[in-house]
């Protein structure tokens, strides 16, 4: 750095000899840094490293710069700009140490010179001192008090720390000096703004308006006001001013399209997308949007044309591609949404949902190992995800997997061993692997996490029922399940058929009867209903209701044997 920094002052020396005298002095005092005015105190032997600093300053050396102005500051060890620029760089790198004495150095040679004490506020703003700090920028004020500058810097940093109101005292103060400040009345609007006051906040951004009728920021963040005081139509009203208004009014139009997608005014939206597609640089975004609005109303034919154009011209706009992918499937052309899934590379934020979308498209047309291939690549990337792994063993369980099935869970309660729904889902695995007495153990563990689990008490209490043990228990557990969700035929039918394990028959009507009420077209309930209905000697009745069960199942065979053992006994019955 040393040969570096020789190199760079011996070309300053150079063109400097070739400059007029007065152009030396003049460009040290016009090359300010911090809105400083002129200082005599630059030395012609200074003013070398001086500007060769500036320059490695510019070019991100801070370190490099730091050893000129410090090379400057030997030979003009009376300069209190030159401490104050050294402060404000040692700030920059974090050295807030020496920081603090080079502006202590600088106050000291020079006491009138604001900036020393600007950076001194910033220092002590950084070292969370905010009496010095506001101290420092009263000062700078008390010296040079027509600087707006200093105003808005004070200002600013009490609404930062909440003193909202001698932040506004403060701008206040300035537009008795400058009542035509612009900037006085715009901050004013955005302290107001951040009090949540809108309504003055409303009245000093008009005001900046109306003193800079082109003031791009007051405008927009008026319009934004009105939107979070829900004045939709205020927001809107100012967009389109400020359209008129600038000469550039992308921005606006963008706003305005946001604002009318939250209104669903999707055509308004189209509108202005369609005039920002006119812009290169605000084109792709636009293009974007309408392929967006296009599926958002469930346009998907639009959408596909749209977001398909797009990926010809950019193939690597994954989210593109993904709702491409989306608006295929909603479409129903799954093969062509396939495709486009498959193509979202694993590094993207999307391919997880991608092998999601995946997996329902190949379960929906019946290959179930490419939902569970699917599945298990999400799972590989987001490791350990609970919810991944409750589809994926939905799925294996659909393929009759189960003991992959039960693998699967084995290892997610681990990962949670505090998540009752995954032992429910075990135990309902195992009842489909026949391993009966694991059902209970999962059952149990559930409902230990979980004692209000409805859907575990009603199968535990079921299971028992099934065997037809512990049937005290399971009218407990199932009663318990009815409290909490009273109109649930499921546990109707489960609490009927703990009555006809225990011989109960009538209330086993009673209970089954109500079940079918809710649950008119579910088989299960049905045979049992039946079942009760013959044990209470309603033949008639029996046979008609099995029927119903067997067409609504006709797979099962158990019915359709219950059937014609019924039928055979009623022709007896009636040949006698």
């Amino acid at each position: 750095m040393e040969k570096n920094i020789k190199r760079l002052v011996s070309t300053l020396l150079l063109a400097l000899m070739l400059m007029p005298a007065s152009y030396g002095v003049a460009w040290a005092a016009g090359g300010d840094w911090r809105d400083n005015s002129n200082e005599q105190a630059l030395l012609s032997g200074a003013y070398y490293y001086f500007t060769a600093a500036q320059m490695l300053k510019k070019d991100g050396d801070i370190k490099g710069a730091i050893e000129l102005y410090n090379r400057a500051i030997d030979i003009s060890p009376g300069s209190a700009l030159l401490y104050a620029q050294t402060a404000d760089l040692y700030i920059q790198t974090g050295d807030y140490g020496k920081a603090r004495s080079y502006l202590d150095s600088a106050v000291e040679k020079d006491p009138g010179l604001p900036i020393s004490y600007v950076l001194r506020a910033e220092l002590y703003t950084l070292l969370q001192d905010n009496e010095a700090a506001v101290k420092n920028y009263e000062k700078a004020i008390e010296i040079d008090p027509e600087n707006q500058k200093n105003y808005l810097l004070l200002a600013t940093f009490q609404a930062r720390i909440g003193q909202f109101d001698k932040g506004l005292d403060v701008l206040r103060r300035y537009l008795k000096i400058a009542p035509g400040s612009v900037m006085a009345h715009y901050y004013m609007a955005k302290i107001e703004f951040n009090r949540k006051d809108y309504a003055e906040a409303e009245k000093y951004y008009l005001k900046a308006i109306e003193l800079s009728p082109a003031f791009e920021s007051a405008y927009y963040e008026l319009g934004m006001t009105y939107e979070v005081d829900n004045k939709a139509a205020l927001a809107e009203k100012t967009y389109k001013k400020a359209i008129l208004a600038l000469s550039d009014g992308k921005v606006f139009r963008t706003r305005l399209a946001t604002l009318y997608i939250k209104q669903k005014r999707f055509d308004d939206a189209l509108a202005q997308y369609a005039e920002l597609e006119k812009f290169e640089d605000t084109k792709l975004n636009a293009s974007v949007k309408i392929g967006l609005i296009y599926f958002e109303r469930q346009e998907y034919a639009k959408a596909i044309k749209k977001l398909s154009a797009l990926l010809k011209e950019r193939p690597e706009l994954n989210k593109v591609r993904y709702y491409l992918a989306t608006s295929y499937e909603e479409n129903g052309e799954l093969d062509k949404a396939a495709v486009e899934f498959k193509k979202t590379p694993r590094r993207d934020r999307d391919f997880v949902d991608s092998r999601i979308h995946l997996a329902f498209i190949f379960e929906k047309k019946g290959d179930l190992e490419g939902a569970i291939a699917a599945l298990k690549e999400a799972l590989d990337v987001k490791k350990d995800d609970i919810e991944l792994t409750k589809l994926l063993v939905s799925v294996l369980r659909e393929s009759k997997q189960y003991d992959e099935g039960i693998r699967v869970l084995k290892k997610a309660v681990k990962i949670d061993p505090r998540d009752a729904e995954l032992y429910f889902t075990l135990g309902i695995l195992y009842d489909d692997a026949g391993k009966k007495d694991l059902v209970v153990e999962s059952m149990k563990k559930a409902l230990e996490i979980n004692p209000d689990h409805i859907n575990a008490l009603n199968y535990l209490g079921y299971t028992y029922a099934e065997r037809g043990i512990k049937l005290d228990e399971a009218e407990k557990y199932i009663k318990k399940a009815l409290a909490i969700k009273p109109d649930s035929g499921y546990f109707l039918d489960s609490l009927g058929w703990v009555y006809y394990k225990k011989g109960d028959y009538d209330l086993a009507v009673e209970k089954l009867e109500k079940a079918t009420q809710t649950l008119p077209n579910d088989p299960v309930v049905l045979e049992h209903l039946g079942d009760a209905y013959l044990k209470k000697k309603f033949k008639e009745k029996a046979l008609t209701t099995y029927e119903n069960a067997s067409n609504l199942d006709p797979s099962n065979k158990k019915i359709k044997v219950k059937i014609e053992n019924l039928k055979k006994k009623l022709k007896a019955h009636k040949d006698k």
